[in-house]
Parts: C-alpha cells; structure tokens; sequence
C-alpha cells in the first residue's frame, strides 16, 4: 500500500471514529460542551492533514473569479427569492440570540467549524486529485459528519418526521457538499468558504427569517448547488481542457437566469402561492386515470366552488391527503358530504367528506415524476 494511500485513511479513519464517539458518547454525556469538542478535534484533523499532506496554494485565476461571480449571482437569486416569498407568507423571530453571552456559541464556533472542515476538505482534495475514490469517500463523510452534528435526535419511526428531516437537511446537505467537493477539486477553498459562511451562517446573524415553511425552503436550498453546479460546469470543463474561461454573459442571461425564473415559479406553485399546486400520488387507488408516482395539480376551492359526481378532488384525512373521485353527493338539510371512491378501489371510502376537507380540485396530471418522494416515503416506512 502506498504511504499516502495509508495517510488517507488514517485521517478518513479519525473522523468516522469522531462520528460514532459524537454519535453515541459525546453528545449524549457532554452536549453542553459538544461544539466546542468538534472544534477541537477539528483543528488537530487539520494540522495532522497538513503535515502527513502538505498544504497547497490556493491562487486567484480567471476561472476562480468567473465561477465567483457565478455562485454570487445565484446566492442573490436565491435570498431574493426567500425574501420576495417572505413578504407574502410573513416573517418569524429568529430564535438564535445574538448577545454577548450566546455571542460565541452561536457565531464564532459555527464558523469555526466551517472553516477548520472546508480547510480538511481543500487539504485532502488538493493531494489527492488522482484519487477519486477517496476524495468521494471524504465528500460522503464530511456529509455525514455535517448531518450528526446538526440533526441531535429525531424519532426514525414517526414517517413524518423522518420525511421531513430527509427533504429539509439530509438531501440539501448531500447536494451541497457533492459542490463544495467539486469546487475544493477544481477551484480551491475561497468559494466552498465563501458559500457555507453566506449560506449556512445567514440564519444565525439576521433578526427576521422568512415564514417559508420547510417544503418551501428545502426546495430553495435543494434547487441552489444543482443550478450552481449547471452554470459553472461549462466554464470549469474549458479550464480543464486548457481552454480559457470566459464568463458568458450572454449565456447566463438567456439561459440561466430563466432556468432560475421557471425554478422560482415551480416553487410559488407547489407551495400554494399561486391558484393552483401539485401533489404527489402513493398508491394506484385511482388507476389508470391517475397512477402512483404520478404529480397532480390541483385547483384551490373555496365556498363558492361547485363539486359534481364525478369530480376528482384532493381531501385531508387526519395527517395525510386523498386524491379520488365524487361517487355520489349526499344533502341532508343545506349540508353536504361526498362520497368517495378510487377508480380502482371495489367500494367507497369508509367515510363520506365534508366540505371543509377537501382541499383541491384536479386539473391534469404529470406522470412520473414524484417517483422520488414514493421511494423516499416507502423508505421511512419500511
């Protein structure tokens, strides 16, 4: 085995022991002073890299400051965006104080943190770009290390929370540090730096944050590293084929900007903003007119709108939303309720509807697509 084959997995070796002892020690005994520990031990797997690595200049290029300019451009979009849906769904105290006593727990530390691991990241990366194998696995436990210092403790077995932990961290962290890998390969430290102390540290330092709701934001933060990574995907390839990178700025205007539009329009739609708004479908009950994995859109009502037989609508039974068909519509003095059935289900529902359950009236379907989220729910579920 080579020698710095061995010196990689001694420090991938140090940091998943970290993971486990976090995990199952030091949280659990010495929480109070768990940020602290992380930030130390950090510090002595940075100066260890270092020394079993060495430590490579990061220069400022053309293409480091074109793919800069980039990553700026999106994060702007993207708070634009927070903020813009802000205005219409109302803003929240931030609930991380900001005085002196709190000042270094909630401001220093993280950013400590962030520094001392994107500074691991670009060390081992910048030795090891003949060894993708092991700039992957340090990719996947930097991910993992991120996501047990952030997620304390959750019930695995209450689906819901665990589909919400999913969609609102672990997806998010996965796509943002799959970037920040590629940027450390091909750029250097200064934008993963510049990217995490914006991004990651915005929610810490800002007296109000947007009322988003957690689909809203983990959409937002889930969209941003897959946009970023499609506008600087063209000019890093020309680097790396030794051409010179050009910012295009004819390119980002016809293309990536309205790609962020159409991404900013999806968002205000499946989260309610507009008229209408999508769900996805986990079971073949409403067959063939509707399959599982299938998007529907909906139509919001309200006490105006007239159901008929025959009518597909969306309603809520206790946690989780139906999608079927009106199979006959009971009067009992000016009250209504609906019966329904599944085209694919032998008889109706077990309980009629009311009028204040249901939620949405269907328009059309787009077939496919929420394959992920069936997959992801079936996952927990399991």
């Amino acid at each position: 085995m080579k020698v710095r084959t061995i010196k990689n997995w001694l420090i991938l070796s140090l940091l998943i022991v970290y993971i486990v002892l976090y995990k199952f020690f030091i949280f659990q005994n010495y929480m109070k002073y768990s940020e602290f520990i992380s930030t130390s031990f950090l510090a002595i797997v940075l100066t260890l890299s270092i020394i079993l690595l060495g430590f490579r200049k990061d220069k400022v290029t053309i293409l480091g400051k074109n793919v800069f300019k980039i990553v700026l451009v999106y994060i702007i979009i993207a708070f634009f965006v927070m903020y813009g849906i802000g205005s219409l769904s109302g803003y929240l105290k931030n609930t991380y104080p900001l005085n002196i006593t709190n000042f270094l727990d909630n401001i220093i530390i993280p950013i400590l943190i962030i520094l001392l691991v994107e500074f691991i990241r670009y060390v081992f990366i910048s030795a090891n770009k003949d060894k993708k194998i092991d700039v992957i696995l340090l990719t996947i436990i930097l991910t993992v290390f991120e996501l047990v210092i952030t997620i304390s403790t959750f019930d695995v077995f209450d689906i819901a929370t665990t589909f919400n932990v999913t969609a609102t961290m672990i997806l998010p962290c996965i796509l943002k540090n799959l970037l920040l890998s590629y940027f450390a390969y091909n750029v250097g430290y200064r934008i993963p730096i510049f990217y995490r102390l914006v991004v990651d540290m915005h929610l810490l330092v800002v007296p109000m944050i947007p009322n988003l709701g957690n689909y809203v934001n983990s959409t937002i933060f889930i969209s941003l590293p897959i946009l970023i990574y499609m506008s600087t995907f063209g000019i890093i390839d020309d680097a790396r084929n030794r051409k010179e990178p050009v910012f295009n700025k004819k390119r980002f205007a016809v293309f990536d900007v309205p790609v962020s539009i159409a991404i900013v329009v999806l968002i205000a739609s499946v989260s309610g903003f507009f008229p209408h708004y999508m769900i996805g479908i986990g079971s073949n009950s409403m067959k063939p007119t509707i399959s599982k994995g299938d998007a529907v859109v909906l139509e919001k009502v309200n006490n105006k709108t007239n159901f008929k037989k025959g009518d597909i609508i969306a309603y809520s039974n206790g946690k989780i939303t139906i999608v079927h068909r009106i199979k006959d519509i009971m009067i009992n003095g000016d009250k209504k309720t609906y019966v329904m059935m599944g085209d694919a289900n032998s008889g109706p529902d077990p309980r009629p509807v009311g009028r204040n359950q249901i939620k949405g009236i269907y328009k059309f379907k787009i077939p496919f697509i929420a394959w992920p989220t069936v997959w992801l729910t079936e996952l927990f579920n399991s």
